[in-house]
């Protein structure tokens, strides 16, 4: 009996104590740890988003507004700074008064992969504003093609139930120049937090600039340096 009163009375000053030993600390009392950047992973990060790309200057001149995929991993070092690789493909149609010929179409591709260097101005919490940056690889594909004529394509798939032979346009390529540059970028962006949990909506605008370097022509060398605007919405995790 006397052992049970004394485990009551120790119990008693333990309650009695907390409150002033959280008064003493630099920990307020109703402190609760959480991570403003958890993930699945610990410190890793994925994200995924579609959108918009604008090319500007000289090569807006030429291309048209095309549709962007992006993806990309992080790794953060903390709830501030963190380091981003990623990779975007956009496409885009050549302005229509660029190509004068009749029955002459045009197409260009972007794709880079870049390592950003990302700092967080607001944590989300919910709401979130970061900022990021950094060096990449930029490769860029033009194809001019005009329309040749029609052709029979046979097309039977008893999956679609459909079996038939039907005349399609046929295109020939006047010609195709690729290069693969160095580029930088720089942008900003905005997140908001879900459900509590770690998945984000984000949206993030930035701008590319790409070295061309030399290109022979007719008139000699000139540049091709691209510039670039993408607006990505998407999910980050």
């Amino acid at each position: 009996m006397r052992f049970v009163s004394g485990v009551v009375v120790g119990l008693a000053l333990l309650a009695s104590a907390r409150p002033a030993l959280a008064a003493d600390s630099d920990v307020p009392a109703n402190f609760v740890s959480t991570d403003e950047h958890e993930t699945i992973i610990p410190h890793v990060g994925f994200n995924i988003g579609g959108g918009v790309s604008f090319p500007i200057t000289d090569a807006g001149d030429r291309f048209q507004t095309g549709g962007a995929f992006q993806a990309g991993v992080s790794y953060n070092f903390n709830h501030r700074l963190g380091i981003q690789a990623e990779y975007l493909y956009s496409g885009y149609n050549i302005q229509a008064d660029v190509l004068n010929s009749t029955g002459t179409n045009g197409t260009h591709v972007m794709q880079y992969g870049d390592l950003n260097v990302v700092f967080n101005v607001l944590p989300a919490r919910p709401f979130g504003i970061y900022v990021l940056g950094g060096p990449g690889i930029y490769y860029r594909r033009v194809e001019i093609t005009e329309f040749a004529g029609v052709g029979v394509v046979p097309y039977c798939d008893p999956w679609l139930y459909i079996c038939y032979n039907t005349t399609v346009p046929v295109e020939a390529v006047l010609g195709a120049r690729s290069r693969t540059d160095f580029g930088l970028n720089a942008g900003v962006g905005i997140s908001l937090r879900l459900f509590g949990g770690p998945l984000r909506l984000y949206a993030e605008g930035r701008y590319h600039f790409i070295f061309s370097g030399d290109i022979d022509t007719a008139a000699g060398p000139q540049k091709a340096d691209g510039q670039y605007i993408p607006l990505v919405f998407g999910l980050r995790l």
